[in-house]
């Protein structure tokens, strides 16, 4: 869905980035109110120490998702990325994302390239 085919509500005061999925239905409350992207929905393997009530010594490996949005909320200045599932969250800023993204690369670059 294009930030051009849902009517604005009427407190929207300001333009949508060209990145907000522009549907603000549901943010009648002003701490509800923000310009998000489409998530993006990312399988991954994730690794935890199992909860005691489980009676399983270790890690535990699992299979999951983890959905990637961004998000402005409205009337402020800065933007956040936020990687999170229903367990877990990282909320960072954008410029931050950034540098973690080329560190990311950088080091998995490094380590598969020792591991050919």
């Amino acid at each position: 869905m294009s930030n051009t085919d849902v009517e604005r509500p009427e407190w929207l005061d300001e333009p949508c980035p060209n990145w907000c999925h522009g549907d603000h239905s549901g943010q009648d409350f002003r701490e509800d109110r923000k310009h998000l992207c489409e998530q993006v929905l990312v399988p991954v393997i994730t690794q935890g120490r199992a909860p005691g009530w489980r009676h399983i010594p270790g890690d535990v490996v699992e299979a999951e998702e983890m959905s990637i949005a961004i998000y402005r909320r409205v009337g402020e200045r800065e933007t956040w990325l936020v990687i999170a599932n229903d367990r877990q969250n990282v909320e960072v800023s954008l410029e931050s994302a950034g540098r973690l993204s080329d560190e990311l690369a950088e080091l998995i670059q490094e380590v598969t390239a020792s591991q050919a």
